[in-house]
């Protein structure tokens, strides 16, 4: 009785490998995700808001609550309001650039603003992120400045958080993570420090 129980274990468990062996194979174009789904040129983005505000929702998941501000939301900037542009970003050209996210406190005076931007082909990543890390303005709440500035790029894509020391480097560590898991290449984090 022992060994038809030893033998029926080990035939469920080459059937279960054998099955995990297959699983990739046997997905369809739609469901390749990661490095798998990189076209040629290396180009990796997401494609949607709702896919920014998915990538959000997993950072601020692996961050402490006491860190991060209170009733974050994520939200689609407007690319024809120049001003609101200005003023969340410190942009003025919008070249190469697809989607603007912002993902903020409700209460304004918290100094917290994290931004995911979608570039399209045309769009210098690197050259997007060092405009947005030289102009954006740390204290655009008036009563409150933030600490710090982090910043990469994911994929083609550019991604930038500030706040206090300790809350941008979590939000930023949680964001690379996510980010990796999407496939995406995570390039050398840019930094700044903000005299309070």
């Amino acid at each position: 009785m022992k060994k038809f129980m030893v033998l029926c274990l080990a035939a469920v468990l080459s059937f279960s490998m054998l099955t995990g062996c297959g699983s990739k194979s046997d997905r369809n174009s739609d469901e390749v995700t990661g490095d798998e789904a990189l076209d040629p040129s290396g180009m990796v983005h997401l494609e949607s808001v709702d896919e920014v505000s998915a990538f959000f929702d997993e950072t601020y998941g692996g961050v402490a609550e006491d860190l991060l501000p209170y009733e974050v939301q994520t939200t689609e900037l407007d690319l024809n309001d120049a001003d609101m542009l200005s003023y969340h970003t410190g942009l003025t050209d919008l070249t190469g650039i697809e989607g603007v996210y912002l993902s903020e406190s409700m209460m304004s005076s918290t100094a917290y603003s994290a931004v995911y931007i979608r570039t399209n082909d045309e769009g210098d990543a690197k050259a997007i992120l060092q405009n947005l890390m030289d102009n954006i303005n740390p204290a655009k709440w008036v009563c409150v400045s933030a600490e710090k500035q982090v910043g990469a790029l994911f994929g083609n894509d550019v991604f930038f958080v500030m706040g206090s020391a300790d809350t941008a480097d979590e939000v930023y560590k949680n964001a690379a993570a996510a980010a990796q898991e999407r496939g995406f290449n995570v390039s050398e984090m840019m930094e700044k420090n903000n005299p309070m």
